[in-house]
């Protein structure tokens, strides 16, 4: 059996594991000549949109947009200066379902993304989005453990 990986999906939240996920991508990516997404997910939580009288500038989402933007334009841009195929994608939703349906519409053939190591009242309140793209992906997907020791 041969396994082709062609797109490699990498869900980037910004945190101290970003480099270690991003790290983990580019060596497999490196191996099959395979090309990375480096994808973000941003929107605003539930409990936020229920305050009454909460308050966002008109231009808020559109910044917040624009920051990941530039944010993985730098990721790429080292990349891209170790001989990588990358793009990035930025797009508003929940985490993990954005995730699951951007890998599903580029039939990516790998998903990998960093997880805390969250465990017991953490995670019961935090949840944990790595867990539910484990559970839902069309395709493998690699967890990268954060160092905890930054």
């Amino acid at each position: 059996m041969t396994i082709e990986i062609r797109t490699i999906l990498v869900p980037i939240d910004f945190s101290h594991s970003a480099g270690a996920t991003i790290e983990w991508a580019a060596h497999l990516a490196a191996r099959g000549q395979s090309k990375l997404v480096l994808f973000h997910a941003y929107h605003l939580p539930v409990e936020f949109q229920q305050f009454e009288g909460a308050y966002l500038p008109p231009d808020f989402w559109a910044s917040v947009k624009t920051e990941a933007q530039a944010s993985l334009a730098r990721y790429e841009t080292e990349l891209r200066k170790d001989g990588h195929a990358v793009e990035s994608v930025v797009r508003e939703g929940y985490a993990a379902t954005a995730i699951v349906d951007e890998a599903t519409e580029r039939a990516a053939d790998l998903i990998v993304i960093g997880t805390h190591g969250l465990s017991g009242l953490k995670h019961m309140l935090l949840g944990s989005i790595a867990e539910r793209v484990v559970q839902k992906a069309p395709c493998p997907v690699l967890t990268v453990k954060a160092d905890h020791s930054d």
